[in-house]
C-alpha cells in the first residue's frame, strides 16, 4: 500500500507529459484519478475531466467526500492512508494466518445453537480508526490486505459490484451481532480502488458505534457465519 502513495505523490511532482508516459491504454478514469484531478488537474484535457467528474457523480466511493473537504481528504486518499498505517502497526509475521474456522469464538455465541460450527470463519482482526467511529462516515472499513479468509459466496461476489439506476452501489443485506449479541441489520458493499479494494458495512453502523461505545483504537475480531443463507458477522472485544 505505501507504493500507491508514493505512486501519488511522484504522479502530483510530474509534468502532464510525463504522466501521458505512464499508460499508452484507452482512458478510463478510477479513483486515483478523482484524487488527482482535485491536487493537479493540469494532467487532464477537458474530455477527461469530463469522464473523471461523471465517475466521481457515479461512485459510491465519492458520495460523502464533500464532507472531508475540512481535512483536504477524499474517502479514497483517507483509506489508502489506512491501510498503510495498519500495514506498519501490525507487522506480517504477527498478523492472522488464513484460516477457514477457529475455536476461539466465544462460547456465548455458540450457545445461541445459531451458527453451524464447521461454517463459523474467522475474518480479521480489526483496529477501529477515526473513521471507523465517525457517525458521518457510517461506515466500518475492512481492508483486502486484513482479511484472513474468502467469506462470500459466488452470488454474494456478483451482487457486490451490482449498481442501482443511479449508478450506486446497491450491496449485500446481512447482519451484523454485536458484542452483546443484538442483531443489527447493515449493508456489506466493496469499494473498488487503483490496485486493491476494501469491504464497508454500512447502513446502520453508526448505531452499532452509538449503542457498543466503540472508540478509536479499540480493538475487534470479526467473525462470519450464515443463518437460512444469510451471512452475519460477529463482533467480539479483542
Amino acid at each position: 500500500m505505501s507504493r500507491d502513495i508514493q505512486t501519488l505523490q511522484k504522479l502530483l511532482a510530474s509534468s502532464s507529459e510525463e504522466l501521458k508516459k505512464v499508460s499508452n491504454k484507452p482512458f478510463h478514469p478510477n479513483a486515483l484519478d478523482v484524487v488527482v484531478l482535485r491536487y493537479a488537474p493540469h494532467f487532464y484535457n477537458e474530455e477527461e475531466k469530463l469522464q473523471i467528474n461523471n465517475f466521481k457523480q457515479g461512485s459510491s466511493v465519492e458520495s460523502t467526500s464533500e464532507t472531508n473537504s475540512v481535512t483536504g481528504k477524499s474517502n479514497v486518499q483517507e483509506m489508502l492512508e489506512e491501510e498503510e498505517e495498519e500495514e506498519r502497526i501490525i507487522p506480517i509475521n504477527k498478523r492472522p494466518k488464513k484460516e477457514i474456522s477457529s475455536p476461539h469464538l466465544p462460547a456465548k455465541f455458540k450457545n445461541l445453537n445459531l451458527f453451524p460450527e464447521d461454517d463459523i470463519k474467522f475474518v480479521m482482526h480489526k483496529r477501529l480508526f477515526s473513521s471507523d467511529v465517525d457517525p458521518y462516515k457510517n461506515r466500518l472499513s475492512m481492508p483486502k490486505n486484513g482479511i484472513a479468509c474468502d467469506f462470500l459466496t459466488k452470488a454474494e461476489v456478483t451482487k457486490l459490484s451490482e449498481r442501482d439506476g443511479k449508478n450506486q452501489l446497491v450491496g449485500v443485506e446481512v447482519t451484523v451481532l454485536d458484542p452483546c449479541l443484538r442483531e443489527f441489520s447493515v449493508l456489506l458493499k466493496k469499494w473498488d480502488m487503483d490496485t486493491t479494494h476494501t469491504y464497508n458495512l454500512s447502513g446502520h453502523w453508526k448505531n452499532i458505534v452509538s449503542i457498543n461505545k466503540f472508540e478509536k483504537d479499540q480493538e475487534l475480531k470479526i467473525w462470519t457465519c450464515r443463518v437460512n443463507n444469510r451471512l452475519y458477522f460477529l463482533l467480539v472485544y479483542r
